[in-house]
């Protein structure tokens, strides 16, 4: 209640103060690639978020997890140590899994996997989330959505930016942008870079230290080349440097106090990500080629503690240095007319990664500590052929049709055996997955400013191998796909100052990737579970007048099994974890022309179980973000508050492990433009 009142009273001085404005401003149409090919956001036939860079800077959106407050039915599950779920509509991965329920496409690189999905977001053009299957156009792992991430690119405007930022718990921040043109009208640069830290708000109080301290460095290139009037090349590298503390969790089972530990291990996470994307663009008459060449490389250091205690024989110490590299190649052709627009393509990629984990466990039946090292190569060879367009068949009424096929090749190899030294009987094995994605769809013109559409689609997600299964035939689990049927509505009202958008889905999962137990106590990943999902959405974006705009959105989900037990029992009819019931965004900004700035947002959760057996769940929340600040033409000075009232929203990671939520951040932000 405090915090309706405390928002109640900010949106009324914003009201009081234009009470008597008169003019109005329209909302401005935004131009996206959801569909691989330029169009209006408001004529693509999905239920999508799109965040422009504007949106970015008023709301402070720095990661993906950020998205999430703003967008309908997302939710980011972070379990800590740089691993992250992004959950779609109510579905997301197991964390013993390799592979995403919604990819991630940073300038067309991939990241279909939780480790990275916490890349830092910076000079960003706008944010995508296309919500549904995206099969046929994104290819495997795009099950329930995906993000597309899209950053500037350097032109003839020569600009720059340097950005000052201290906050709560010791935070201190320092970015840098530039770009422009170094020969005008062929050759652009861009740089960017970003230094950050912040102390823990975890305290370790055996060895009197923080144990969720967190620092990066993040740094990126753009070299950008038009020779011609025809051809656009563009080479983006970044970097990204973590050297993190342990993950700000704790064990049910220790008698602590609030965010305390007495760990006897100082934990630590360190990773470095490293990203590049050649982009080749030719237009020719009324087609365009596009390539699309990328590289990510992640190496994944850590060293938990997973007891929380200094107790010996409770120990559990594990020690991981993972890496993961992706290469991946996407050639498409493309043509766009008054009624047609379609275009065919091809995507290739290869996966190589390697898990190495180090752990030390006290076993009590035998009085022993148990020293293990596990080395697995868990690789992937994957090949995509699709098509997609839409056409008009009258004024009014458009046919959209896609499919795609897609087959991948997984390949398992165990280097070193905690249990078999010898290496004996260490598994080398492959195997391969196959999948048609199509996707069908018609959209009706009401008139110039509301349409109606349907869509009817499949969604896909490779099988694979969980390296810690207990036998080699449970090591590998088969493909997960689902049939999704969506039916949705886009407006325009008030000469385009009023935009709303909402839609209905249904979607059935099949074969689908569950964490399951042969007893009650040996976990592995199989396809034991069917589920549904359904659910709706809307977005609401008012420009009240020149000054005010007001924004809504509100997302409901039910995902529950069909089907689905194993040793511990049967979960039929429970509901999906790590899957809110619900989850909305209000908001509203004030920005004059003699610079004065504000905005205010409460976003909001609901009930999420946080296991299958719906024992153990995650009560409803809201938390009110908030900024207020000076503008100029030259340089601007903000004050802001992430979750301003401090709400506390713990969430249990296993049946006795939880992690603390974030607490309240209040800071100052210092913007120079050159």
């Amino acid at each position: 209640m405090k915090k309706l009142i405390a928002l109640s009273i900010t949106a009324s001085m914003f009201l009081l103060q234009n009470i008597y404005a008169q003019e109005t401003q329209e909302i401005k149409s935004i131009t996206v690639t959801a569909q691989k090919t330029e169009q209006i956001s408001q004529d693509v036939p999905m239920s999508l978020s799109v965040f422009d860079e504007y949106w970015i800077k008023d709301t402070k959106i720095e990661t993906v997890k950020d998205i999430a407050q703003y967008t309908p039915n997302f939710m980011v599950f972070d379990y800590g140590s740089g691993l992250v779920r992004p959950v779609v509509r109510g579905l997301s991965s197991a964390v013993t899994s390799l592979s995403a329920s919604a990819g991630m496409f940073i300038d067309g690189i991939p990241v279909l996997n939780g480790v990275g999905y916490d890349e830092v977001l910076m000079d960003i053009e706008r944010i995508e989330v296309l919500k549904g299957p995206q099969g046929t156009l994104y290819g495997k792992d795009t099950l329930s959505g995906a993000i597309n991430i899209i950053t500037k690119q350097p032109d003839n405007e020569t600009r720059g930016k340097v950005a000052l930022e201290v906050g709560e718990d010791n935070k201190r921040e320092i970015s840098l942008s530039a770009s422009g043109p170094v020969v005008r009208d062929k050759f652009y640069v861009g740089i960017s870079a970003k230094h950050y830290e912040k102390d823990g708000f975890v305290k370790n109080t055996f060895l009197n230290n923080r144990e969720d301290d967190r620092e990066y460095k993040y740094g990126k290139l753009v070299l950008r080349t038009t020779p011609t009037d025809n051809l656009d090349i563009s080479l983006i590298s970044s970097i990204l440097d973590r050297d993190n503390g342990g993950p700000a969790n704790n064990d049910t089972s220790v008698l602590q106090k609030d965010k305390e530990v007495y760990s006897d291990l100082e934990s630590e996470n360190t990773s470095s990500s490293k990203m590049h994307a050649l982009r080749i663009k030719y237009d020719f008459g009324n087609y365009q080629l596009l390539s699309i060449t990328t590289k990510r490389d992640v190496e994944d250091i850590t060293k938990t503690d997973q007891d929380y205690t200094n107790i010996y024989e409770k120990t559990r110490h594990m020690f991981k240095n993972n890496e993961y590299g992706n290469l991946s190649q996407e050639l498409r052709l493309s043509s766009s007319t008054d009624s047609l627009n379609w275009l065919v393509g091809v995507y290739a990629d290869k996966d190589d990664n390697t898990l190495d984990y180090h752990y030390n466990r006290y076993i009590p039946a035998r009085r022993m500590m148990f020293n293990g090292h596990d080395i697995y190569d868990v690789d992937a060879r994957s090949l995509g052929i699709f098509t997609h367009g839409d056409y008009s068949l009258t004024d009014k009424l458009n046919i959209i049709a896609g499919i795609r096929y897609d087959n991948d090749k997984k390949y398992f190899k165990e280097r070193l055996d905690s249990f078999d030294p010898t290496g004996a009987e260490l598994a080398d094995e492959s195997n391969s997955y196959s999948e048609i994605s199509p996707k069908f769809g018609l959209t009706y013109k009401l008139n110039d400013t509301s349409s109606v559409y349907a869509t009817v689609s499949k969604g896909y997600k490779s099988g694979g191998y969980y390296a810690f299964a207990p036998t080699d035939e449970q090591k590998q689990y088969e493909k997960e796909t689902l049939i999704s049927y969506e039916i949705g509505t886009k407006n325009s009202f008030l000469d385009n100052r009023l935009i709303l958008n909402s839609a209905v889905f249904y979607m059935d999962v099949d074969d689908m990737q569950v964490s399951t137990y042969i007893d009650v106590t040996t976990l592995y990943l199989s396809n034991a579970a069917k589920a549904t999902s359904k659910g709706l959405e809307f977005d609401l974006k008012y420009a009240l007048n020149e000054n005010i705009s007001l924004y809504a959105a509100y997302g409901l989900n039910i995902t529950k099994f069909d089907e689905f037990s194993d040793a511990r029992g049967d979960y039929s009819d429970n509901y999906n974890p790590h899957a809110p019931k619900y989850n909305y965004n209000i908001g509203m900004s004030y920005r004059d022309a003699s610079g004065f700035f504000g905005r205010v947002d409460l976003n909001g959760y609901g009930k999420t179980y946080l296991n299958k057996e719906n024992t153990i769940s995650r009560d409803p929340y809201e938390i009110v973000n908030a900024k207020i600040g000076y503008e100029s033409s030259s340089y601007d000075i903000y004050l802001y508050a992430s979750n301003l009232f401090d709400e506390e929203y713990h969430s249990y990671t296993s049946a006795t492990r939880f992690r603390y939520s974030e607490p309240r951040e209040i800071g100052v932000q210092l913007v120079y433009r050159f």
